[in-house]
């Protein structure tokens, strides 16, 4: 009984607490009514989607530059090692960062790309290039 007393007066308390839905408009009157009035006008220009787009591909292009650059840079070095093991190893692993910077990219990459496109459609697809331009 003293379960059912509790959970009636939680109800009660509840309806009774909650704020009902309110229509009224409130109007500035310094600002007047030209604060909200064009919708439009926030659908218009360059959205975040498309400026985080066009950063995320920038990120990745830099990267990708990188990784031919330590690619290259550890091909060179076990070139010119002449054989010594050490510099052997030292190139050696310099290919192998570079390849896994390699992995690391193309994964972020698709990854963003994948979920992107779940979360919020095809409007924020990381994976089509387009470079913004200010309106």
């Amino acid at each position: 009984m003293k379960k059912l007393t509790t959970s009636i007066l939680a109800v009660i308390a509840g309806l009774l607490l909650s704020t009902g839905n309110t229509y009224a408009e409130l109007t500035n009157p310094v600002i007047g009514d030209s604060l909200g009035s064009d919708a439009d006008k926030a659908n218009e220009g360059t959205t975040f989607a498309e400026y985080f787009i066009f950063f995320w591909n920038a990120l990745i292009s830099i990267g990708a530059i990188m990784v031919l650059i330590f690619f290259i840079w550890g091909a060179l070095e076990w070139i010119s090692s002449g054989g010594d093991k050490g510099k052997v190893e030292n190139a050696r692993n310099r290919i192998t960062q570079a390849f896994i910077g390699l992995v690391v990219l193309v994964g972020s990459y698709v990854i963003i790309g994948f979920v992107s496109e779940i979360f919020f459609g095809e409007s924020f697809n990381v994976l089509q290039i387009n470079i913004p331009e200010p309106k």
